[in-house]
């Protein structure tokens, strides 16, 4: 069988296209990952409800006197429990401003939450917060862009991508990280990533007697229900950008037919 140039280039074509088509949804989804995380950093992660689910309020009655460094934590009430965490939220959100100031009463004294050790890893997430936030406006500068060369690419050509080769690729990548969760286990994969992003002379894993900060948040069990909440919220964002794109360009295409 003999294939000729044109079919080459037409195939070459289809490549192209679905490759284009493939990368905006990615970016796409990358963009309803940060939406969906900034949404839940305005709400405070949920965690006041989280904290009924998994019984925050008992899991720091164990152990915050066995606390090394703090003591009194444990005779603290469950709406400072949430003030306290709603304030580390917005000092990581707002480049580690008021670490430092984080206090709660016991014996008619303010005591700080948190020690060197806390306060230098949690600087460190707002580091990382940081440089997400950039990361985040960059892939939207290069989503509307690459978004608005294919509306006008798609509008001079018959040509169009391939749903279900796309949705093929999005089913084997979402297989493959759900392997590699199912391999390694999620904790795994979650202490591995801290290795790998904060600076290697850094603590960032405390045991809960060494931390009111860990057994606040009841570490990491904590962070698998934000981890939750964020993928639900930003499938549902990601659904609306899919319905916005498919409206603009349907739009186009009829009003240049």
């Amino acid at each position: 069988m003999i294939v000729k140039s044109k079919d080459i280039k037409i195939m070459m074509n289809k490549i192209q296209l679905n490759g284009r088509v493939f990368s905006l949804l990615l970016l796409a989804f990358i963009i309803s990952l940060y939406g969906s995380w900034m949404v839940n950093a305005q709400l405070g992660y949920g965690y006041s409800w989280l904290y009924e689910f998994y019984d925050t309020e008992q899991h720091i009655s164990r152990y915050a006197p066995q606390n090394k460094y703090r003591s009194g934590f444990e005779e603290t009430t469950v709406a400072v429990h949430k003030e306290v965490f709603q304030k580390i939220v917005e000092s990581v959100h707002a480049d580690g401003a008021g670490l430092g100031s984080i206090y709660y009463e016991y014996k008619g004294q303010s005591v700080p939450l948190l020690h060197e050790a806390e306060r230098i890893h949690l600087q460190d997430v707002a580091n990382l917060i940081n440089s997400i936030h950039y990361i985040a406006w960059l892939c939207m500068g290069i989503f509307i862009i690459a978004f608005i060369i294919e509306a006008r690419h798609q509008n001079k050509s018959k040509d169009r991508a391939s749903t279900l080769g796309i949705l093929a690729v999005f089913s084997v990548l979402l297989i493959l990280i759900a392997g590699v969760f199912l391999m390694f286990g999620a904790k795994a994969i979650f202490y591995h990533l801290h290795e790998i992003i904060f600076p290697a002379d850094h603590q960032w894993f405390f045991y809960y007697q060494d931390s009111l900060m860990s057994t606040l948040m009841k570490a990491p069990d904590l962070f698998a229900g934000i981890a939750v909440q964020i993928a639900l919220l930003a499938v549902i964002i990601y659904g609306f950008i899919l319905m916005g794109m498919r409206k603009i360009l349907k739009g186009r295409q009829t009003t240049e037919g």
